[in-house]
């Protein structure tokens, strides 16, 4: 995949040295991480410093509390700016939630037997952007994840080819305006501009694919507390994203429930006890938990990491037969990627890429930040991946046309559902 640093444009140029911020908001944490802008580093940039705070007023992927969220938003920021010695205005935010989604709109447009401009592929990707009936939704990005020109298939970049027909499907991801709207609110009351709002499972896979498997294909799977965001990369482009409305806080709920004991203990149980796997081993090994008892106490209980276990695989295995079940019914299931690369906090517990493996029925590695050195060793675990994804996203040169406009008509002859239907059938002949 071809760095920016390789064909750095003017404004680019102009941005280097300039201070880079990046927020992202999840229902257990929200970090913020600062950077300068540099093209000449592997990441895109020189990292400043960072903060974490716990997550208050953001749960499922919605604002349950816009005041309790500002401070929490406010902290995180604070602690970033102290130890980045750097004051910030703006922020790339990641949003993510089970009503981010993603869905493919296609175009086709007559070229005349000439070679194909950038004005073209602008008037291509404005015509397939009109076909959404997205009114009470924001396009976060739209990106090409295929190109057809007459008989040749499978292209990447169809410019300064010559042909008759050239066709696109884009995959775009989008949000309620009303989740976007009150997160921009949230993040102003900071007194912070957002500059750009990505995807956070777009971001995760910016921030944790080698370049390898972002140009060959490979799906990052992010397992957060509040969901299991995936998305899978094609062709050096975010292709497809998917949710499940399951993550670590599930877990702990299941632990909570199951041994009658707060969520808070149980979280700490998970963390220090906690395996996905039954009978690995040490699993008979007795441990000191804390159960209610019947004054509505915390008391000190002895119990088996193997009987902790018992509770804890279940809900992972039933996380990968959803995300499993995601991957083999989407609408590019003939080229979805065969490799996977887990992320997030949950991806921490002991046993879940066993389980990975078993479920998905591929390779699977756990994954950080892929310049971890660049982080340093605070930073550099798959709690900031998202963040750090944020940071590198522009930097890593994906294709986004979400801003091409939606004005133009040309390709307006082909209706979606008809090219759609062609699109798809390509794909199930080819693959």
């Amino acid at each position: 995949m071809a760095r920016a640093d390789a064909r750095l444009k003017p404004a680019k140029a102009a941005r280097i040295g300039q201070a880079i911020a990046s927020l992202d908001i999840g229902s257990s944490k929200v970090t913020c991480l600062i950077g300068r802008y540099d093209p000449s580093s592997k990441a895109g940039f020189t990292f400043l410093g960072g903060g974490r705070q716990q997550s208050r007023g953001f749960n499922g992927g919605a604002i349950k509390d816009m005041d309790a969220l500002e401070r929490s938003i406010r902290l995180a920021v604070e602690d970033a700016e102290r130890q980045a010695g750097e004051r910030i205005e703006q922020v790339v935010l990641g949003i993510t939630g089970p009503k981010v989604t993603c869905e493919f709109v296609a175009s086709i447009t007559d070229i005349g037997g000439r070679e194909v401009t950038a004005k073209d592929l602008k008037k291509l990707h404005a015509s397939a952007l009109s076909k959404l009936n997205a009114k009470q939704r924001e396009v976060l990005s739209a990106h090409p994840v295929i190109y057809k020109l007459d008989d040749q298939d499978g292209i990447k970049d169809p410019a300064g080819m010559i042909g008759e027909k050239l066709s696109v499907l884009l995959s775009v991801i989008s949000a309620p305006k009303s989740l976007v709207r009150n997160l921009v609110e949230c993040v102003g009351r900071a007194h912070l501009h957002v500059d750009r709002i990505i995807p956070s499972a777009v971001a995760s896979g910016a921030g944790t694919l080698i370049d390898d498997e972002i140009e060959n294909g490979a799906i990052c799977i992010d397992m957060g507390s509040g969901v299991t965001a995936a998305c899978a990369f094609i062709n050096g482009s975010p292709a497809w994203l998917g949710l499940v409305p399951a993550g670590g806080n599930n877990v702990t709920g299941d632990l909570a429930q199951g041994i009658g004991t707060t969520f808070a203990a149980a979280e700490r149980m998970k963390t220090v006890h906690g395996n996905a796997i039954v009978d690995g081993p040490g699993m008979a090994e007795r441990v000191e938990v804390a159960r209610l008892g019947d004054d509505g106490r915390l008391n000190g209980y002895k119990m088996a990491r193997g009987e902790i276990a018992a509770i804890i695989a279940p809900r992972i295995e039933e996380t990968f037969e959803f995300a499993e079940k995601m991957f083999s019914t989407c609408d590019l299931k003939k080229i979805m990627p065969r490799r996977t690369v887990l992320t997030g906090g949950g991806s921490l517990l002991p046993g879940v890429r066993d389980v990975a493996t078993r479920v998905l029925k591929q390779p699977v590695r756990l994954g950080k930040p892929v310049e971890a050195d660049i982080l340093g060793e605070s930073h550099a675990n798959p709690v900031f991946s998202t963040a750090a994804g944020l940071l590198s996203y522009e930097f890593r040169g994906f294709v986004d046309v979400s801003r091409a406009g939606s004005t133009s008509d040309a390709g307006g002859a082909s209706g979606k559902r008809g090219l759609l239907k062609k699109v798809f059938q390509w794909l199930s002949e080819n693959f």
